[in-house]
């Protein structure tokens, strides 16, 4: 068997990302969740973000006094504290700190960002916020406080010798500081998809490893000299940058090369990967479930497995009968053509992980990594010995020679940002595919495990059985195609949980999509952290109408981030009541769709929209209802599909509800209700609820409001009415789909 250990090392991959499915782990809660104590731990990494001092803990326990700074070896707990400023303690020592102890914060929604599990990959339990440093031991490391005080020198150069914006990229890019990086770059890189480059990877390893190992050997230092020179300089640039999986990977297999060298050995980069993955899977299983691992790790499996066999041989050999400039030019086309293949090699077994965690593509990334990543590397060098000259050299000399390689850097990161602002701002730069079923992923990369082992039979016949080009292409377009096409498959809305407020989105069988209301008062930034994220993973790319059923903020708010967003999300209409009250609200809404091009659509008593086999018809207010309140004009609608129904009712009020209750007499049973004004005593009347009879009630409240919602009177009458009752804060988005059988789970459910 060719390359045993590489099988072996899988296997026992395999096996681990199995037993995580069966036997998932958890780490240790908080014991007392929002309450102040004191707690004893290790620093074994620190970083400023956001303007504080950032402190990670590991042997932490809980203790009642600060006289003892001895934690209990045994605990293998770490947590996260985020402390003030003006007392730093060193690496390595151990500190007494107290602070108001919290949970990671989970999705509740799907796309959302899970902090907890996040956090849970990185081993830290739970967190300490506007902590204190009590005292701290005299003993510290030596090595990491060193190198963490070189690393802050390096960076003060940077800031010295740029604007802030630039000096945090160079920051992330060339010293693994992404804590200060630039939240308007990091979107940016992150739309036009090369983010990638902010990371510590194999690039920085072949730049400054490889180079510094090239360097000794022109200096004629011997071979097992200069090998434990290079790799003892590399462990120490990964311990001053942060190990990373990625820098990690890329440093371990650094090594394994070299020492494959000085052993005279074959090097083999597949082997070499799968021992990497061992290790690190070995002390934390969870990396498994890591985008950043699992992205790290499949670029070089895409270019180790899949490259060969889908790439076009562009050798290129020099013809007498041709000029010095053909042959350099045909050179430049290879070399296009081979860094294209790579990029594709490199999609193939991206792609689906790309979707799973983030649920869109940039198109055009392709072709913007053929531009930088060949140029990224004298970015780096230029930063690189701009460091140097400005951290060591003095007198005009280093002062003007500092500023010009900080001057080359800047003008290099500007160009970067207007590209990638050129290409994000192009038609179609983002597709939105959505998150992928796992059926989706397996048949995907089993497409690309037969076209690679299909090329691989066809070449132990030398040539005489072809694997054409043009078929491979074609297997490729199928995998893509299968794995992001989502067909409808019946209705599905999804009630979010948007804190205190409403949001409801709705696929119909058409596989169109609409939304009603989002908007909180309980959550900041709400489109660009709930609605936005959930939008794209469920794959929605065009809305064909955002019914605003009235104008107040928890109904609104995310919405109008959405319009004002860059995202690559269509609103094709936005609905309010005829009856609208014209006011301040009104007007900004008027003034927002009119700049962004988006028609207005005013609905009233009678109006329906028909999609598919479903109806959505507008209950209330007819356009000459008359009220001085928002709350009163909300659009009540109705929503019909194949004998389901649900009524979707804003923050309708009494009167609103009495002419529902007329309107509805005789009705059929709704088999949907969302209750109205989050549970309200004051809403959700006796009569109107006899009339409508749900099934299921869902109220849309935030954990702890201070309306008290939902009201104890209108569970009461839910209740009577023989209604089961389920509300966002308990069970995050409550789900529901329709097709042959009607299925509800709450997305906490699992």
């Amino acid at each position: 068997m060719r390359r045993p250990l590489c099988f072996l090392c899988v296997a026992f991959v395999v096996a681990v990302f199995i037993a995580l499915k069966l036997f998932p782990l958890s780490l240790e809660a908080p014991a007392n969740e929002d309450s102040r104590g004191i707690y004893v731990g290790k620093v074994y990494q620190k970083e400023y973000k956001y303007g504080q001092l950032v402190l990670y803990l590991e042997q932490v326990n809980q203790v009642e006094e600060i006289s003892n700074l001895i934690s209990k070896k045994n605990s293998k707990i770490k947590i996260l504290c985020y402390t003030k400023v003006d007392n730093e303690p060193k690496m390595g020592s151990t500190v007494c700190i107290e602070g108001k102890v919290q949970s990671f914060p989970v999705a509740n929604n799907p796309g959302e960002f899970d902090a907890a599990d996040y956090y849970q990959v990185l081993g830290l339990s739970y967190r300490l916020v506007n902590a204190n440093v009590l005292k701290e031991s005299r003993n510290y490391s030596l090595y990491h406080e060193s190198l963490y005080q070189l690393r802050r020198r390096l960076e003060a150069v940077y800031d010295r010798l740029m604007s802030e914006k630039y000096a945090s990229v160079m920051k992330a890019i060339v010293l693994g500081n992404k804590a200060e990086l630039d939240t308007e770059s990091k979107l940016l890189y992150q739309r036009s998809g090369i983010s990638h480059i902010l990371a510590i990877s194999g690039l920085h390893i072949s730049l400054i490893g490889m180079g510094l190992y090239k360097l000794l050997k022109r200096f004629r230092m011997p071979l097992a000299l200069r090998v434990i020179v290079a790799i003892g300089v590399m462990l120490i640039y990964g311990d001053m940058v942060g190990m990373s999986s990625s820098s990690y990977r890329a440093i371990f297999m650094f090594v394994m090369k070299l020492v494959a060298e000085m052993l005279g050995r074959t090097y083999d980069m597949l082997t070499a990967l799968a021992v990497a993955a061992v290790t690190l899977v070995a002390e934390q299983p969870l990396y498994l479930e890591n985008a950043g691992f699992l992205l790290s790790f499949g670029a070089i499996l895409g270019v180790g497995c899949v490259l060969e066999a889908i790439k076009i041989h562009t050798d290129v050999k020099r013809d007498k009968r041709k000029s010095e400039y053909e042959y350099y030019l045909k050179r430049i086309g290879a070399g296009i053509c081979n860094s294209l293949f790579g990029s594709i090699s490199i999609f193939l077994v991206q792609f689906p992980i790309m979707l799973y965690f983030f649920y869109e593509f940039p198109i055009y990334s392709f072709l913007l990594n053929l531009l930088i990543i060949p140029l990224i590397g004298l970015l780096m060098g230029m930063g690189l010995l701009c460091l140097f000259v400005g951290g060591i050299m003095f007198g005009a000399g280093g002062v003007l020679l500092s500023e010009g390689l900080a001057f080359g850097c800047r003008m290099f990161l500007y160009g970067m940002d207007r590209l990638c602002e050129f290409v994000t701002d192009l038609p179609f730069a983002s597709w939105i595919v959505g998150k992928p079923a796992v059926w989706q992923m397996i048949i995907f990369y089993g497409v690309v495990l037969l076209l690679v082992s299909t090329w691989r039979y066809c070449k132990r016949f030398e040539g005489k059985l072809k694997f054409p080009g043009f078929t491979k292409l074609l297997w490729i377009l199928a995998a893509v195609l299968l794995i992001s096409k989502n067909p409808a498959n019946g209705l599905q809305i999804v009630m979010l949980d948007v804190g205190q407020g409403d949001g409801i989105w709705i696929e119909t069988d058409t596989g169109h999509h609409y939304l009603i209301d989002g908007g909180s008062t309980s959550k900041s930034q709400l489109g660009k952290y709930t609605l936005i994220p959930f939008l794209k993973c469920m794959g929605t790319d065009r809305l064909e109408a955002v019914f605003l059923t009235h104008l107040d903020a928890d109904h609104t708010s995310g919405v109008y981030e959405l319009i004002e967003s860059e995202e690559a999300i269509e609103i094709e209409r936005v609905v309010i009541a005829a009856a609208a009250i014209r006011d301040e609200a009104y007007e900004e809404l008027v003034d927002l769709c009119l700049r962004h091009e988006i028609e207005l659509v005013h609905m009233e008593a009678g109006d329906r929209v028909t999609d598919g086999d479903m109806e959505l018809a507008v209950l209330h207010p007819a356009s000459d209802y008359s009220t001085t309140s928002r709350n009163a004009y909300s659009l009540v609608l109705s929503l019909e599909y194949r004998g389901f129904r649900a009524l979707f009712t804003g923050d309708v009020e009494a009167d609103g509800e009495t002419m529902l209750a007329d309107t509805l007499d005789g009705e059929p049973m709704y088999h949907l209700y969302k209750v109205a004004h989050h549970g309200s005593r004051n809403s959700n009347s006796l009569e109107l609820l006899e009339q409508v009879r749900p099934q299921l009630a869902v109220i849309s409240c935030a954990e702890d409001n201070s309306y008290g919602h939902p009201h104890a009177e209108t569970l009461e009458r839910l209740s009577f009415v023989g209604s089961e009752v389920m509300v966002t804060k308990d069970y995050g988005a409550i789900m529901v789909k329709v097709d042959k059988q009607i299925i509800v789970r709450g997305w906490r459910d699992g």
